[in-house]
């Protein structure tokens, strides 16, 4: 009896090393197979990209030096990206982030510094479909060092988003467009918009006047305070699709809002000039200026770029008053 016992004691302790060996040989097969289900979730280094000319462009999931030749170099450095190169020639002695601009590396302005671009060994460009800078023709000599894709110059959101998908940031490019929306809606009350305000927006170059559309500093009245554009202003302008128009002093009127915003450089030359058009009668018959609803804006602000928003959003009550 007590044999029987012993061997059957035995038998179920031998199971029961199978059964926790057996265990112990599943759990080493499901380790060793963990690195490989990672490595399948590991994203291409490369991926094929159709930009707004229709070129078909290889370019990197993940670009490291990034050459950016158009205007709104706030749109990268908003989603974490700081370009190799730029075209700073213009843009480093108007905008208001001049802070951010430190180790980006100046490519030109006017046409292609070939032998910069090439030094500084980009794995992507960014060429502005509308030649703000860069001639169309300049595309070709781009590709040969780098895949390099154009980009429209569409509104502030959803050109972000481009870019957003152009670079690897989509996540970033949402999360910032739905943190401003919010903080939109403090500036709002604060500022106070009631619903059928018209404004208008004029940029003061030495005796020159311009009327801007719906293009720079216009956009944050225009899309984000919730201004409506003057008439003349959306009929010759905006519905046109056009960014700015030069205006003679004697039809500025036809163009002016319920509220006027003059932009004008910060020196004083610029705004000596300015100050000595508003005693001429043609400013004074503006009714903006009868209801001293006239504000001057620094031209740092005429841009449309993430960054510039995101400031003009802390500046603008302190503007308007």
């Amino acid at each position: 009896m007590q044999t029987t016992r012993r061997f059957c004691a035995i038998i179920a302790v031998t199971t029961l090393m199978v059964v926790w060996l057996s265990g112990c040989g599943s759990i080493t097969k499901e380790t060793e197979t963990t690195p490989a289900a990672k490595e399948s979730k590991i994203e291409p280094a490369k991926r094929t990209f159709t930009d707004s000319k229709g070129h078909t462009v290889e370019i990197p999931t993940q670009a490291k030096k990034v050459i950016y030749t158009g205007s709104d170099l706030g749109d990268l450095l908003a989603l974490g990206v700081k370009p190799a190169g730029a075209a700073l020639g213009v843009i480093a002695k108007q905008v208001a982030y001049p802070d951010l601009l430190t180790g980006i590396e100046d490519i030109g302005d006017v046409e292609a510094n070939l032998e910069k671009v090439i030094s500084l060994e980009p794995d992507l460009i960014l060429m502005d479909r509308g030649g703000t800078y860069y001639k169309e023709s300049d595309y070709d000599d781009l590709k040969k060092i780098a895949p390099t894709v154009t980009y429209d110059r569409l509104p502030t959101f959803k050109r972000l988003l481009v870019m957003g998908d152009i670079l690897g940031k989509k996540q970033e490019a949402e999360k910032w467009i739905n943190d401003f929306k919010g903080k939109v809606t403090g500036l709002k009350g604060e500022i106070g918009v009631k619903d059928g305000e018209t404004a208008s927006v004029f940029i003061r170059l030495g005796k020159e006047f311009y009327v801007m559309g719906n293009s720079g500093f216009a956009t944050i009245l225009y899309d984000t305070l919730g201004y409506t554009p003057a008439p003349k202003i959306k009929q010759t302008l905006i519905d046109k699709n056009l960014r700015f128009n030069d205006v003679s002093n004697e039809v500025m009127p036809e163009f002016a809002g319920d509220y006027l915003f003059l932009l004008t450089d910060d020196n004083e030359a610029a705004r000596a000039a300015a100050d000595s058009f508003t005693q001429e009668s043609v400013f004074k018959s503006i009714k903006a200026v009868a209801n001293k609803h006239v504000f001057y804006i620094p031209t740092k602000w005429n841009f449309d770029d993430p960054v510039t928003k995101e400031r003009l959003l802390d500046e603008l009550p302190k503007l308007m008053k």
